[in-house]
């Protein structure tokens, strides 16, 4: 009994709990939101604005004008200021090439100009084709890329070659033959359609030509003119090689140093026929004096042109003795002293750089 009393006293002793803190029948619990503040999360949040903020800001950027225009035909004179003054005429220039001639210092005769927007790349070309600069007629356009340029000239020499035939090389010309003198030549065996006689700097003929004609006129020209004689200089003539070929031994051609002052071509060739055919024989003259310069060459077929070096090496004419051997070609080491009667002294001549010999094409 008094065990159940306890109970039943601490039973009613226990006190209600009042309504405002009575138990809700959902375990949910509403959490108030609160902002927690550290450094790493302040420093991603503000990352995260700002690359919000630049994505809404940023714009597609327009990639840059970078097309050239090519300008041709410019005097050898000209100067890059003469060029920019013209084009800054039709626009802003972000960029001016104009490649110059390692040993004179002056243009090799083309350019090329990058103007700052395509309008203005447009307008300059329109403007300035077939305008003159500093005496001479420039040509521009849109420079193409390389490959395009490379195969262009392939299609326009290919064209070129089947529409005007043959070309011709005609070497040891006499520097007063004019252009007219020799298409006369040549016109006596079919109709020239080309003819073209390099010059230098000044102007001046450099002694050897290029004729355009069909291949079989060519090949009667080849025939008939290689060995005659136009305005006192006998012809070198024959088929023009592509530039970097060269022909077969067919001739060899001999170098002939140490010559007197007054040794004449009649009495050089006089000599040398005594062992073959000659060919040509060419005896270089100083332009301004007219007097040879000690030196001479002599072609001839390659049996006969071996026995004349053997025998004529260490003859005595007109009182010099001749030293002969094989004329060599540009960069073989091989190098002629022209002896004690050319001002040179011991210079090397190099047959290549003698315009009045060789095959170059153009």
């Amino acid at each position: 009994m008094l065990l159940f009393a306890s109970i039943g006293a601490v039973a009613g002793f226990a006190p209600s709990a009042p309504a405002a803190f009575s138990v809700a029948p959902s375990r949910a619990t509403i959490v108030p939101k609160v902002r927690i503040h550290s450094p790493l999360s302040s420093e991603v949040e503000d990352a995260v604005e700002a690359s919000d903020s630049a994505s809404e800001e940023e714009q597609p950027v327009e990639p840059a004008f970078d097309k050239t225009i090519y300008i041709g035909n410019i005097s050898f004179d000209a100067a890059e200021s003469d060029l920019r003054s013209v084009f800054a005429a039709h626009g802003t220039i972000t960029k001016l090439q104009m490649p110059l001639d390692r040993e004179t210092g002056r243009s090799r005769g083309f350019a090329f100009v990058s103007m700052s927007n395509a309008e203005e790349h447009a307008a300059a070309i329109e403007a300035l084709n077939e305008s003159e600069v500093g005496g001479r007629t420039i040509y521009v356009s849109e420079s193409l890329p390389k490959e395009k340029v490379a195969d262009a000239k392939k299609k326009y020499q290919d064209r070129k070659k089947k529409n005007n035939g043959a070309k011709i090389y005609v070497g040891n010309l006499n520097f007063d033959t004019t252009m007219e003198d020799l298409k006369t030549a040549f016109e006596q065996y079919g109709s020239v359609t080309d003819c073209f006689m390099p010059t230098d700097f000044d102007g001046n003929p450099r002694g050897f030509a290029f004729i355009q004609m069909d291949e079989e006129s060519s090949l009667k020209a080849i025939e008939g003119l290689n060995g005659t004689e136009l305005d006192g200089r006998t012809l070198n003539v024959n088929k023009s090689l592509p530039k970097g070929e060269r022909a077969g031994p067919k001739q060899i051609k001999l170098y002939v140093g140490n010559l007197s002052w007054g040794t004449e071509e009649g009495a050089l060739r006089e000599l040398f026929e005594e062992y073959g055919k000659v060919i040509d024989c060419y005896i270089p003259s100083d332009r301004e004096t007219g007097q040879h310069r000690g030196f001479a060459f002599v072609t001839m077929d390659p049996d006969d042109a071996l026995r004349a070096a053997d025998e004529t090496d260490g003859y005595e004419l007109d009182g010099r003795i001749l030293r002969v051997n094989e004329a060599q070609p540009k960069g073989s080491g091989r190098s002629y002293s022209y002896g004690d009667g050319y001002d040179g002294g011991d210079d090397a001549y190099d047959e290549a750089e003698d315009d009045s010999w060789g095959n170059d094409a153009y």
